[in-house]
């Protein structure tokens, strides 16, 4: 049965050949097949949508720093229209960043703008957050945890700053019942129970450590652990759920 049907397939085959060969040429010719022309439409389509102007970023993030106080970024056109340029470039906020004719940006201060770049074809537009890393903060621990009534631990801070060093640093403590703190950062548990130790500077930068003292840090301890089992408990199930959608959509 196979072998009569791959015979009638080679028939049709030889019959849809000769025929097309038989159709006048000047009718093939003034009528071109329908996937030639959607391929040809297809391929005006995509030229056009490459030819839009658009600029290298849609938004930018600068960061002031104690060694660098005004960042710049470059902005220009990635994809250019033909015959397409910014005759203009502005800034909705000066204050907090700048844009000169070459579409450099350079932050000022903390704060939103926007940039704004006038081309020929259309307005492109990148938004633009500047935020201070100036007189910040850090501790060298996050959490404490001081089991035994009468331990001690030794918190620094660093301050960003050009003398981070020599930058005044006042200590306190949300609960001295639980956990006191010395005026150089040194903390000693006096009680079970957790208090927050905050280093604060002269111009209001600050830091925090959260500190578990005795009976609490049994409890401290078994609270992440159940946290970390939830955690895992939601990553798992998103991993069973996308294994299920793979599966539905490849057929399986």
């Amino acid at each position: 049965m196979r072998k009569h049907l791959t015979h009638l397939a080679a028939a049709l085959a030889v019959t849809l050949l000769l025929g097309a060969a038989a159709s006048p040429l000047r009718a093939a010719a003034a009528t071109p097949e329908l996937p030639a022309v959607v391929a040809e439409l297809d391929a005006e389509n995509t030229t056009e949508a490459a030819a839009e102007s658009r600029l290298s970023q849609s938004y930018l993030d600068m960061t002031i720093e104690y060694n660098d106080p005004h960042p710049v970024r470059q902005l220009y056109l990635s994809s250019v229209a033909d015959g397409d340029m910014v005759y203009q470039w502005y800034s909705t906020n000066p204050a907090v960043a700048t844009v000169d004719r070459n579409g450099l940006v350079t932050a000022q201060k903390p704060g939103k703008t926007t940039i704004v770049a006038n081309t020929y074809t259309t307005t492109l537009r990148c938004d633009v957050t500047v935020v201070s890393n100036v007189g910040r903060v850090t501790l060298n621990q996050e959490r404490l945890y001081l089991e035994n009534i009468g331990g001690t631990a030794a918190l620094r801070a660093s301050v960003a700053v050009e003398n981070g060093d020599a930058v005044p640093i006042t200590w306190t403590t949300s609960n001295p019942a639980a956990a006191t703190v010395d005026p150089f950062g040194l903390v000693t548990a006096v009680g079970d129970g957790e208090a927050l130790i905050t280093a604060t500077t002269p111009d209001g930068h600050s830091a925090c450590c959260n500190v578990y003292c005795g009976t609490q840090v049994a409890i401290q301890e078994q609270i992440e652990a159940d946290e970390v089992k939830i955690a895992l408990g939601v990553l798992g199930g998103f991993a069973v759920l996308a294994g299920v959608l793979a599966l539905a959509t490849s057929g399986g």
